[in-house]
């Protein structure tokens, strides 16, 4: 008997081997795919505070400071004091990070179509919404 496929495994899988994926047709640029993930975190989220920051991608805040102290350096990400929390910092990008962010855009884009390549848009707008919904039960 085969076993049961279970949704978490599977889109956990599905996870793993998009970013690995992304990760090959990346290339070899200066940034390592974790700098890359934060990066994108910022981007959606600016004003984020680090200790938010940490939780989202679930690492630890001091490995999350290291790049954060890396992207600083090379003039992609830039800290701010919170208004409402003197001791809190809020992440926000620099200019200098855009052409990433177009990258990875571009990047993404070509991937996703490939991989939605012979689905229906039904099939597509389905699929979307069944994960939106899960997402949302999860958050909820």
């Amino acid at each position: 008997m085969l076993p049961k496929l279970r949704l978490g495994f599977l889109v956990a899988d599905v996870y793993r081997l998009l970013r690995r994926q992304f990760q090959a047709e990346r290339g070899d640029h200066a940034l390592t795919q974790a700098q890359s993930r934060v990066l994108v975190y910022i981007a959606r989220s600016e004003g984020v505070r680090q200790v938010e920051l940490a939780d989202v991608l679930e690492i630890k805040p001091i490995t999350l400071t290291r790049l954060l102290d890396q992207l600083e350096s090379l003039g992609l990400i830039e800290r701010r004091k919170s208004p409402a929390d003197r001791r809190a910092f809020q992440l926000y990008l620099r200019p200098a990070a855009q052409p990433y962010m177009e990258m990875f855009e571009q990047l993404s884009d070509v991937i996703t179509a490939r991989l939605l390549d012979g689905l229906t848009e039904e099939e597509v707008a389905v699929l979307m919404k069944a994960l939106a919904h899960i997402r949302e039960r999860l958050l909820a």
